[in-house]
């Protein structure tokens, strides 16, 4: 590791946005949710959707495009099933709760599904589905976001990237799980070379006219994400926008203002969470047994020239996670300037290792 990178321990991270949040208007057990997700994910290293976003947060917060003070709200339920509002609050706090009633229901029903609307900008969707894996349950997450992706001969944005994750326990080693965008990348790494004045391979983004572009200068205001793998992408970022926009009655598509370029307006996503008991189809030290399997399966299937290993979905982030619990975050330079940002507009004292 670079001995020059400031480091910082989780704790230490949670016990910081945690304080932050509160300051900023929330009640001590959704700042403790909230700074619980982002610092998580951070972990994992996906540090596009972890804390680096928190000050934008605060600011959506300062704009009235998300509020403080909103709590989730359940508008229907049955035995395996919920619709729930989210009543703009920030993200990680209805999400959280939309998992938690999840898997108190696949409990009881064996699958459940609790779909929210009237959210927010939830952060890593991976998070949640293994909030269900910790329980010995398959979860699955998913959110349509705001039309920043065009679709296969289609000029300008069309729909959203729409994130998907799903997460399996896999017996004595850390669950399978994966947590992806539709697009080529996330809409954030877009943001972050045009802010570092970098050009982009020409698979991620369309210019004005509709035609690959390696010049993110004009995005977000012209052009388009591009879908990964063409049509594939498109058809399951609709599948995303059907089962969350559309099941829940909240905004789809055009009428799902950005969260991060329209910090006044609420952001009017939705959210579906699907929960699978593993016990109630299956003896769960005979799933974990096979599932064991799968994993020396993958590990040891013939490899490529010049390859050392072969990692299992999600096996990278649990190998970084490991990493932060032993030894600490050492952020990126543009998160460790966005919370040192963080820390000097709140007052709050930040404790770097």
């Amino acid at each position: 590791m670079d001995e020059k990178k400031k480091i910082i321990t989780i704790d230490h991270l949670k016990e910081f946005c945690e304080k932050v949040l509160i300051k900023e208007g929330l009640k001590k057990e959704h700042a403790r949710i909230t700074a619980e997700v982002l610092a998580e994910t951070d972990c994992f290293g996906t540090y596009s959707h972890g804390t680096k976003n928190l000050r934008n947060y605060i600011k959506k917060f300062r704009a009235g495009g998300m509020d403080p003070k909103g709590e989730p709200e359940i508008l229907k339920e049955g035995p395996g099933f919920a619709l729930m509002d989210g009543h703009s609050a920030i993200g990680m706090v209805p999400a959280y709760k939309a998992m938690e009633l999840a898997i108190r229901k696949a409990d009881d029903c064996g699958i459940a599904c609790v779909v929210v609307k009237n959210g927010s900008h939830f952060g890593a969707a991976g998070y949640y589905s293994n909030m269900a894996a910790d329980k010995n349950m398959i979860g699955l997450a998913f959110s349509n976001v705001d039309a920043n992706m065009t679709i296969p001969g289609a000029k300008g944005k069309v729909i959203g990237n729409n994130p998907m994750s799903y997460a399996v326990p896999a017996g004595a080693n850390p669950a399978v799980f994966l947590d992806i965008a539709m697009s080529s990348v996330a809409s954030l790494k877009v943001v972050q070379a045009k802010k570092d004045g970098k050009s982009v391979p020409d698979t991620w983004i369309t210019d004005e006219n509709g035609l690959p572009t390696t010049d993110p200068s004009g995005y977000p205001e012209v052009g388009a994400m591009q879908p990964m793998a063409a049509h594939k992408g498109y058809g399951l970022a609709l599948m995303v926008e059907l089962l969350t926009g559309g099941l829940s009655g909240g905004g789809i598509m055009k009428e799902v203002p950005s969260w991060l370029f329209r910090m006044e307006e609420k952001n009017d996503v939705s959210h579906t969470f699907i929960v699978i008991d593993v016990s109630k189809f299956i003896d769960i030290p005979l799933f974990q047994e096979r599932m064991e399997e799968v994993v020396d399966y993958l590990h040891t299937v013939p490899k490529a020239k010049g390859t050392d290993k072969i990692y299992y979905p999600g096996e990278m982030e649990w190998d970084r996670y490991t990493s932060a619990e032993n030894i600490g975050i050492a952020f990126p330079e543009d998160v460790e300037e966005s919370l040192t940002l963080l820390a000097e507009e709140s007052g709050i004292p930040i404790s770097w290792s």
